[in-house]
């Protein structure tokens, strides 16, 4: 299950897993996004479907997993991919800005923890994926609301991971920098400067360095992985 599955690495996510032969289960919001990407995985012989889902409500987590509990048995793998950036400054943010981070990046990780765990659990198995930021290990001067914001995301992942390691469950997280969309390509030249005080690395990542990590962590291969934080960042967090 990958929520959000609209977004750059989302999509990215969803049709390199499919390619590995995972159901995918792509969410969003809104179906008619869903379209392009579920068509595309079935064009290359792999088995989707998409999902109305509001990641930040409870009742639409307990009636998506409903869902798939009731078609498929079980799930093997939730893979977070909810998120928002703030470009504002503490004092800056107002009562809102406050509510849409959490709602956007807090709330759809914590209840889908809460939905997805209990019914791992009976399997003794599952893996749990946190599609993070590198700014949430080592910070961002612009954006300290946003990184804290992420750090809370990053401790329940680690307390997700240590209480759940009996049960085989694996709870970890994946932290990229900067990745290669549209967005940054036709705004690349205006942030390069910007791009540079942060890294020496000439390139920018893009979203399938973050989905071979997502199949891994997905994969049995990764049977001993859990906890960890997976930076994929040039060398930005060494700076």
């Amino acid at each position: 299950m990958i929520t959000e599955a609209t977004n750059t690495i989302g999509k990215a996510i969803a049709l390199s897993t499919a390619k590995e032969g995972a159901l995918v289960i792509c969410t969003s919001t809104t179906l008619e996004k869903l379209t392009p990407i579920i068509s595309k995985i079935k064009e290359n012989g792999g088995i989707a479907i998409a999902l109305e889902h509001t990641s930040n409500s409870q009742q639409s987590w307990e009636k998506s997993l409903s869902f798939i509990i009731k078609t498929y048995g079980k799930i093997d793998c939730f893979v977070n991919c909810a998120s928002i950036i703030s470009p504002k400054m503490l004092l800056g943010l107002t009562n809102e800005d406050l509510n849409a981070l959490q709602n956007t990046v807090v709330s759809p990780f914590i209840y889908g923890l809460k939905q997805i765990i209990p019914l791992m659990v009976p399997n003794n198995s599952g893996s749990i994926i946190n599609i993070s930021i590198v700014e949430g290990l080592n910070g961002l001067d612009e954006h300290h609301p946003y990184t804290a914001i992420k750090e809370v995301v990053r401790s329940y992942t680690l307390d997700a991971a240590y209480e759940y390691a009996s049960c085989n469950i694996r709870v970890n997280s994946i932290c990229p920098s900067v990745s290669t969309t549209p967005l940054i390509e036709t705004t690349f030249p205006t942030i390069k400067p910007y791009y540079k005080k942060y890294v020496q690395f000439p390139d920018f990542g893009n979203p399938e360095n973050v989905a071979k990590w997502v199949i891994y962590l997905a994969s049995d291969e990764a049977s001993f992985i859990t906890g960890a934080e997976i930076v994929i960042d040039s060398d930005q967090i060494i700076q």
